[in-house]
């Protein structure tokens, strides 16, 4: 029987037709399958390549922030500066005028008594408020203090203490104090207040009647 099948096989031509195409190799779907390798790793490649790009995009991009706000500091800190420059310009002329006006507020406590003197002094108060006007729209505040008011360690300076009803209150006023905008150029000097001790009174003795 094996001999049958075997002369059958030869004698079929068209089993020899079917086996032919398997052993034969296909020139066209290996180089298809050859391009579809490098299609398929151009494009791994080029999935890496814009990864990366994206990475490099983002890195860039916080760069561009960090510059901004960089500039932005830069910007409000020479605005500021700016600003300080404008405000605090004149502070030098001021400090050195600071001396001049304690020497006008020691003249105009004086009483004239005569007339002349009296015209002299009209004339210093109008100098006087003239100029006070003239820094107060140049910013600066003048400071102060009125008697019984409260001590104020910020804008007040005390020189020395004295005996009161009441604790921390300016008993007197020796020289006035200047700001420029908020900046303290000086402090005024004052003499403050501590209360008195109260006095204990003394037990009254009891006087012994005499036997």
């Amino acid at each position: 029987m094996n001999q049958e099948t075997n002369n059958n096989q030869q004698s079929n031509p068209l089993s020899k037709e079917k086996e032919q195409p398997a052993r034969e190799k296909n020139p066209e779907r290996d180089a298809l399958k050859k391009e579809n390798e490098e299609l398929k790793s151009k494009l791994i490649s080029y999935q890496k390549q814009f990864e990366e790009a994206d990475k490099e995009k983002d890195s860039w991009k916080n760069k561009y922030y960090e510059a901004y706000a960089d500039r932005a500091n830069a910007r409000k800190q020479l605005e500021k500066e700016n600003d300080d420059f404008k405000k605090y310009a004149q502070k030098s002329f001021i400090e050195e005028l600071i001396p001049t006006l304690d020497s006008f507020d020691m003249s105009l406590k004086a009483k004239p008594t005569d007339e002349a003197t009296k015209r002299y002094k009209e004339g210093f108060e109008r100098i006087h408020n003239k100029l006070l006007h003239l820094l107060m729209q140049a910013h600066v505040e003048i400071i102060d203090p009125k008697i019984g008011e409260e001590y104020n360690p910020h804008t007040r300076m005390a020189l020395s203490t004295i005996e009161g009803e009441e604790n921390n209150k300016v008993a007197e006023v020796y020289r006035k104090g200047y700001k420029l905008y908020d900046h303290l150029l000086r402090a005024a000097s004052v003499v403050t207040t501590i209360k008195k001790p109260q006095q204990q009174d003394k037990p009254r003795e009891e006087k012994k009647e005499d036997k």
